[in-house]
């Protein structure tokens, strides 16, 4: 009888780990987007990555965000002279859209500013990957505060306008 409650208590904890599948919400994927992971979507650029990424920050700086850094992991292997192929990080943010997200959950405060990496592929292939907004709101309890499509719309179409081919 001792050990039912301890049982019941480790059972109830794995329960509410476990993730179902149908109640996640995710951004419909076009065919140039694929979903690694259910927080993570990837679209495959047209363009060479040195132009995605000027293109990237061009599209985040139309939409009013500010970049807070962009960060060359590839210059940073470099300079412990280790390879690594092109990848670059952009955080960029809002207050005026983060803000009420923190406000309603500051643990947000992991996930903003939003942050999107352009990468190199083997065969030259270029990526944008960015974590999956709406699906990060719903795993801290907020999936119906109006940011969460906010910031996957804007992300979806940033990383749109940086992947067209203009070389």
């Amino acid at each position: 009888m001792k050990l039912v409650a301890p049982i019941l208590a480790a059972a109830a904890a794995l329960s509410a780990c476990a993730t179902n599948a149908e109640t996640l919400t995710q951004q419909p994927a076009t065919s140039a987007m694929k979903m690694d992971k259910a927080r993570v979507i990837t679209h495959e650029s047209q363009a060479r990555f040195d132009s995605t990424v000027e293109q990237l920050q061009a599209a985040v700086d139309e939409r009013g965000f500010k970049t807070f850094a962009v960060i060359d992991h590839a210059a940073g292997a470099a300079s412990i002279n280790q390879p690594l192929r092109p990848t670059t990080l952009i955080i960029f943010g809002n207050p005026n859209g983060g803000t009420p997200v923190m406000q309603a959950e500051q643990k947000m405060g992991l996930e903003l500013p939003l942050k999107m990496l352009v990468s190199q592929g083997e065969n030259e292939s270029v990526a944008i990957t960015w974590e999956n907004m709406t699906q990060t709101f719903y795993e801290y309890g907020i999936p119906n505060h109006p940011a969460a499509e906010k910031m996957s719309a804007a992300l979806k179409a940033i990383a749109e306008e940086a992947g067209r081919n203009s070389d």
